[in-house]
């Protein structure tokens, strides 16, 4: 099977004040700031920190009986388990299938997330009718984000590999990589590769900018001179990747999917190294077999830091723009300037950003604040 065989022909999600990826695109278009301060979450004074966040909306809303589970206990499960099984069914039909199509399929599943516990952070006299929902063992197990994938292969009757994939933020990404190399091997015949993340404790977002993790502003100022950390944003999302000869449907072929790490560095752990990141790239594109110089559009990860993303735009300009070859100016989208930064579901949600480039014929606009750096 060559590396043009595989394709992305479905895909769904839920983002930062879009229920659909039909209003994720418009949000995009229209250059609406997907990060708000409002009280849809908590109290926006009930800790001395910046509330603005990129918030999903009404997760609450599940039709318990479409996907044959018992009304009383999923409500009191996490609202990311369930909001998966959502966007994966969506996917599928968003690919020209029945869900039903592929049960007992070799398709397999595979969900980028961040291990907090849905509680991780509250002190131990908050919330207490939760933790007594927590306390019973089958909530544990199905709040428990460990058994995210195996929900899904369960409800629809998947058969192949079934896998949660925590690297951080670049969780959904690394899965998407995995599925990638199971489908090129033959081991599966389809494949759902979903991202997920959400904050529902105020804790964790203090936390963050007590570290100086994040924005103490609350300003996505992506390659920005004013960036000062990250603003957190939310989404559930996922994309479905198939065969070419089964897809009824194409957004886009998938040529290399590679991923590596920096090992040891002398400036520590989490330092990024631009000569790592731009190897990576320079590889990529030449397992896929395309002339770096043919790049018309990337989509970065720059999450707002002042190290990070100038190393990240020092190695995509190496990789792909160095040099007399480049004749146009190549354009550099970063979705989190619309909606902050997703954590773990950022990979699948920045595919999906570029899926609807694709389909539009047109890139959506940066939201580059004051003074670009």
């Amino acid at each position: 099977m060559s590396t043009n065989d595989v394709v992305i022909s479905g895909m769904s999600g839920r983002f930062p004040l879009s229920d659909t990826t039909d209003e994720f695109a418009r949000n995009l278009y229209d250059g609406v700031d997907m990060v708000t301060a409002d009280d849809s979450r908590w109290p926006t004074d009930l800790l001395d920190i910046n509330p603005r966040m990129g918030k999903i909306m009404d997760f609450n809303k599940f039709d318990a009986t479409f996907f044959g589970l018992i009304e009383q206990m999923v409500n009191q499960i996490d609202p990311q388990a369930r909001m998966l099984l959502e966007v994966t069914h969506e996917a599928v039909a968003d690919a020209g299938y029945n869900p039903q199509e592929i049960r007992g399929s070799r398709t397999g599943v595979y969900v980028g997330v961040v291990t907090y516990a849905m509680t991780d952070g509250y002190p131990e006299d908050a919330q207490p009718d939760l933790r007594s929902y927590l306390s019973t063992g089958i909530l544990q197990m199905f709040n428990a984000k460990t058994f995210y994938s195996s929900v899904i292969s369960f409800v629809f009757d998947l058969k192949g590999p079934s896998m949660i994939v925590d690297t951080a933020c670049s969780g959904s990404g690394t899965a998407f990589c995995l599925a990638m190399n199971d489908l090129r091997l033959g081991h599966i015949d389809n494949a759902i590769v979903c991202g997920t993340h959400m904050t529902f404790e105020p804790f964790i977002l203090q936390m963050a900018q007590e570290l100086g993790l994040c924005s103490a502003r609350g300003v996505s100022a992506v390659l920005d001179e004013g960036a000062d950390g990250f603003v957190k944003g939310e989404a559930v999302c996922g994309v479905f990747l198939q065969r070419r000869e089964c897809a009824r449907r194409v957004y886009a072929s998938v040529r290399s999917a590679r991923m590596n790490v920096d090992g040891h560095k002398t400036l520590g752990m989490f330092m990024p190294l631009s000569e790592s990141q731009e190897e990576l790239m320079v590889d990529t594109y030449k397992e896929a077999n395309v002339d770096p110089l043919d790049l018309t559009y990337f989509e970065a990860h720059c999450t707002g830091t002042k190290v990070g993303d100038p190393l990240e735009v020092k190695a995509i300009y190496n990789a792909y723009c160095k040099g007399p070859g480049r004749k146009e100016p190549l354009p550099l989208g970063v979705l989190k300037s619309n909606m902050g930064h997703a954590e773990s579901g950022s990979g699948t949600a920045s595919i999906i950003k570029v899926l609807i480039s694709y389909e539009n014929d047109c890139i959506p606009p940066n939201r580059i604040r004051e003074i670009e750096n």
